[in-house]
């Protein structure tokens, strides 16, 4: 079969004529919180500077931390392909001597920042305040997680493990998934869960939030996602027909 011309450029390569070249986006979060371990959801820390996941030298029943972040996608245009996403967050203090792994696991219900904030260090959490995320609450005091500490996918999405402080990164097609289901409805975006390893003491990680002082540290979401070329695609919408009758004639 020959190609010739315009026509057989988007018959032979319509990838090439239809998308237009990659875009690279940073996206701040919209919001973040900590659930503090705790079966009344009397804690929270919803504007502090810092969240946390993992396991503190706490009593047993207190001691689990989980990290909740989410992002506004509305800049990302509707038809978007997501080709990768990353998360980058700034870990400011860990309890942990090794590496350890905190996974990314996909929320499946809508949770609440409210004012609560346990300022620095951090660890012990604040007051909860109206529509705080808590471990009992989504939405303090109306709205009741299914399940304590959190309504989430049980596969993760992405894992990361480090030892020390510094910027640490989630990636992966889960990722990609994720964040292509939240462009295509933004109804079902209720970010992720931060989860550490909560079988053993002494393994929590300190994150710095958006509420962060330092913008430099502040979580930041990069998407590479590919868009539509209109012109594009409207010329491959008529063309592309024109070809496979062109074929099929030929095939006569």
């Amino acid at each position: 079969m020959r190609c010739l011309g315009i026509c057989g450029v988007l018959f032979c390569c319509p990838a090439a004529a239809v998308w237009a070249a990659p875009v690279t986006v940073s996206l701040p979060a919209s919001k973040d919180n900590t659930l503090y371990e705790d079966a009344n959801g009397t804690l929270s820390d919803g504007v502090g500077p810092h969240l946390f996941a993992g396991r503190t030298a706490q009593s047993p029943g207190a001691s689990i931390r989980r990290g909740l972040i989410a992002f506004n996608l509305s800049s990302i245009p509707a038809g978007a392909t997501i080709v990768q996403v990353t998360l980058t967050l700034n870990v400011s203090k860990t309890a942990s001597p090794t590496a350890t792994n905190v996974e990314l696991h996909r929320v499946s219900r809508n949770w609440g920042e409210g004012t609560s904030n346990s300022g620095d260090p951090g660890g012990s959490g604040a007051f909860s305040t109206p529509n705080d995320a808590t471990w009992k609450h989504a939405i303090y005091s109306s709205v009741n997680w299914t399940n304590p500490g959190g309504d989430f996918v049980s596969g993760a999405s992405a894992v990361s493990s480090r030892s020390g402080t510094g910027s640490e990164t989630w990636s992966g097609a889960g990722m990609v998934a994720d964040v292509q289901g939240w462009v295509g409805n933004s109804a079902t975006n209720f970010g992720w869960e931060l989860i550490g390893n909560e079988s053993i003491p002494v393994t929590s990680y300190r994150f710095d939030t958006r509420e962060n002082f330092d913008p430099a540290v502040q979580p930041a979401l990069s998407v590479t996602y590919n868009v539509p070329e209109p012109g594009g695609l409207a010329l491959a919408t008529l063309l592309l027909p024109m070809m496979a009758r062109r074929r099929s004639r030929g095939g006569r």
